[in-house]
Formats: C-alpha cells, structure tokens, sequence
C-alpha cells in the first residue's frame, strides 16, 4: 500500500520523497469528494479541504521557490519563475474558502509537488535562503539553510495532511489507510484488520 514512503537512498533523497508523500497524503484526503464536501467546515477549526489544497499548494511553491532562488541550482533545474505561481490570488492560510473548484485546486497541488524533485534535487542544501519577513518568523534570523527550509516544509505539509485525514474522516468516516488502499485500487478494512 502506497501509505508509507518509499526507501531513501541519502539525505537529498529523503528529503524529496518524504515531501512529496505528505503532499501525496493531502492530495488522497481530498479523494473522489464533490465541491460541497470540499467546501465544509465540518470540526470546530475553520479549516477545509478545498482551502488546505490552496493553503499547501501556495505554501509549498513559496518556499520551493525560495530554495530554487536562493540554495543554487537555478541553472541546472529546468524550470522558471512562472512553474511557481499557483495562480491564487492572495494568500490562503487554510481557512478561507477559495473560488476554485476543486479539479483546479488538485491540479494547483499536483503542479506544487511536481517542482519537489527538480528543485531539491539541485539544490545546495548548506545555501542560505532568507527568511521572509512574517509575523511568525523570528526577526532576529537573517537566513535559514536549504537543508532546514526542506525540512521545515515537510513539517509544515504533514502538519496539514493531519489536519485533511481530520476533516475527511469527519465528512464521511473514511480514513487514510482505506483511502490510499482505494487509489491505489486497492480494499482495506480497518475494522476487520483491527479485530
């Protein structure tokens, strides 16, 4: 079953393919759901799915685009300032609600996941990318390496893979084992597993 990540062959490696399966984990929370399931707030968070695959999307192209910028390998990547525009107008912490449907909004993902290798790939991890000027990060830190920016995005992407197993084990009981079972065309039934 595709829910754990593949073996790692180094550093470089690891940080490419636990990044693109927790974007792949979002991407599979979100799985056969119409626009209103999208759309809901069905917990106590403001949180949906439709505004968490905006929210990822941006949020994983900003930073990669950063690295890309910044960590070297500009050269070498094959890709362009454009590859990193999402095409989302403003930012999305999660909780908005963005206009897109939801055909646009994984396409938007899966546009972001597709910029993990070329850009981790040839990137220096010991180069400093700056870090951004927000309200959450420590102003007394000029710069980051690529190597924790890389790691700070994994973090950042699980964090909200949680978050979409949540809400879509809320909309409809499904969770994540049976759903990755599911696309992989697969079955998997927890209660029968548990017992």
């Amino acid at each position: 079953m595709p829910f754990l990540a593949p073996g790692v062959t180094d550093e470089r490696d690891a940080h490419i393919v636990f990044l693109a399966q927790q974007l792949e984990q979002v991407r599979i929370a979100a799985l056969d759901l119409d626009e209103d399931q999208l759309r809901a707030v069905p917990t106590t968070s403001a949180l949906s799915l439709a505004g968490l695959l905006a929210h990822i999307a941006q949020t994983t192209a900003n930073w990669l685009s950063y690295i890309h910028a910044h960590g070297g390998g500009a050269e070498t990547s094959g890709l362009s300032a454009q590859d990193f525009d999402m095409e989302l107008a403003g930012f999305f912490s999660g909780a908005e609600i963005p206009p897109d449907d939801g055909a646009q909004l994984r396409e938007r993902l899966q546009r972001a996941a597709a910029l993990v290798r070329p850009v981790l790939a040839h990137a220096d991890f010991d180069a400093r990318v700056p870090v951004p000027d927000a309200p959450w990060f420590p102003a007394d830190i000029g710069s980051w390496s690529v190597r924790w920016v890389a790691h700070h995005l994994i973090a950042e992407v699980a964090r909200h893979a949680g978050h979409a197993d949540l809400i879509r084990e809320t909309l409809d009981g499904q969770i994540a084992y049976a759903l990755n079972a599911r696309d992989a065309g697969e079955e998997f039934d927890w209660e029968e597993y548990a017992q």
